[in-house]
Formats: C-alpha cells, structure tokens, sequence
C-alpha cells in the first residue's frame, strides 16, 4: 500500500530552489522544492494541484532519488507544472498531492525517461478531467 492511500490530500509547502537544471532540457521543467516542514510521501511520482499566489495548477511531483541521473542518496522533491512557464525561483508553492502514478524508476536511455514523462502527464491530465466532472 502506498502511503498516498493512508492521507487524505496531504499539503506540502516549499520555497522554489535552483536545480540542476536537467528537467528544461529535455522538455521537463520543474520546480525544485527546499520544504518547510517534514514530508511524509514515499518515493514516486504523483498528481498534484499546485497554488501559486493567487492561481491554482495540476502537475507531476517526482519524490525520489533521480536515479537516472545517479543523483546518489540524496532525495529530492520536484514539481513539473503543467501548461506553465514562468520563473519562480524563491517563491512559495503549496503543492496538494491527489492521487499516486507509479514507483520511481531508472531508465538507461534518456529517451524513455522523456516517454514515460509524457505518459506520466497524459495520465495526470486525463485523471484530473475525471476528478473535476
């Protein structure tokens, strides 16, 4: 069981940091979060709302240890926000996880790392259509 079962929409709330900047190469820019209080999700990536000042957006929260790119141990928190291109670094987001999309995984090639996002993204789209009828 995932631990997105047990909670009901848990909030996190973090300050947008400067990454590697990996994300916006391949099409797949996030939002790199120094969280403000302790997070409990487990590694994976889920479907979030995100409110931003006055606005409200549906992305991808990746939770995990970047495998692909041999991050190492450290976990990283980062938010791909859908139909959105705007510079946020040092805002605030307050990020609503909804429902879980899968384990995280580690590709060996770049290109299926870039397929499963945008299946990661369609998936997030059509989910959220079903969630606001």
């Amino acid at each position: 069981m995932n631990a997105i079962s047990q909670l009901k929409n848990p909030l996190v709330v973090g300050r947008v940091v400067k990454g590697k900047q990996l994300g916006r190469t391949i099409g797949f820019p996030t939002a790199n979060l120094h969280l403000l209080a302790g997070f409990s999700l487990e590694i994976g990536v889920y479907g979030v709302s995100i409110y931003h000042n006055s606005s409200n957006y549906i992305g991808i929260l990746n939770v995990g240890k970047r495998p692909t790119f041999n991050d190492g141990n450290h976990q990283t928190v980062e938010v791909h926000i859908l139909e959105f291109n705007q510079l946020i670094y040092d805002e605030y987001l307050t990020i609503e996880v909804k429902f879980f999309i899968r384990n995280e995984m580690k590709f060996s090639h770049l290109q299926d790392l870039i397929a499963q996002l945008k299946a990661d993204a369609f998936y997030a789209r059509k989910k959220f259509r079903k969630i606001t009828k």
